[in-house]
């Protein structure tokens, strides 16, 4: 499977309108690694795309990584930074299976030529969607909306995607954190959060679920720099996300 990470900013995008804080001038005066636009995951296996969340920023995310052609797109919750630009797909040029739990797409607003573009799906939780030898299975999480996660599986490999899960975690999502062999985890701040993972929750998740392999994304502007985060997660065996980070699993 391979993995690409459009973008890994949290709500705000890294820099944040209107802030001056430390963060988000460095990522205006350097750019680079510390410049997030909102976080949305491509996953490829199979022969199939799926696209996971579509902030409003897609356009350009899917643009900048010359991706013309999509099997599907997944949502996990109805936060503006998860599904801002889903009216993108107006003028998208395919007819587009646009998947979500139905306690999430009743807060969905689709324009009328998007609703005539669009096969809206509704998913259950632990229930799997095929695509060829490729599936899908939605999971929820706890956070503030209803909200899913996404277990994704195949030729025998496993690739587990907490999206904006807070701390309150039950022995399902154990299982399918300790035998996945990717999973990625939301962390908009270093240290705790009211209804998300911090990078610290990670940390010891990852030493207490014996994960093999983690990364992390959708960061803020009150977390560390880029170079700074990599520094307090390396020796944990966690990566951390950039814009642009594609990798094989």
């Amino acid at each position: 499977m391979k993995v690409q990470f459009l973008g890994t900013g949290a709500a705000e995008g890294i820099p944040s309108m209107g802030c001056a804080c430390q963060r988000c001038r460095t990522a205006r005066d350097e750019g680079g690694a510390n410049a997030r636009r909102r976080a949305s995951v491509l996953i490829e296996a199979a022969g199939h795309r799926i696209l996971l969340d579509t902030p409003p920023e897609i356009s350009t995310l899917l643009n900048r990584a010359e991706i013309f052609d999509l099997s599907a797109v997944f949502l996990s919750h109805e936060h503006f930074d998860h599904i801002g630009g889903l009216t993108e797909f107006e003028y998208w040029n395919q007819v587009l299976p646009i998947f979500a739990g139905y306690d999430v797409l009743a807060s969905l607003r689709l324009t009328p030529r998007l609703e005539e573009r669009a096969l809206l799906a509704g998913c259950f939780p632990h229930v799997r969607v095929y695509f060829g030898d490729l599936t899908v299975m939605p999971f929820k999480v706890v956070h503030h909306v209803p909200c899913y996660g996404l277990a994704f599986e195949a030729g025998g490999v496993r690739i587990v995607h907490f999206s904006d899960s807070g701390f309150e975690l039950a022995g399902l999502h154990r299982y399918l954190a300790q035998e996945a062999d990717l999973v990625i985890f939301h962390t908009p701040t270093l240290d705790t959060h009211p209804h998300h993972l911090s990078v610290l929750d990670v940390i010891s998740l990852v030493q207490d679920w014996s994960v093999q392999r983690a990364v992390i994304t959708h960061i803020n502007h009150d977390n560390l720099l880029h170079a700074e985060l990599v520094e307090q997660v390396a020796p944990y065996g966690i990566t951390v996300a950039y814009d642009g980070l594609a990798m094989e699993v």
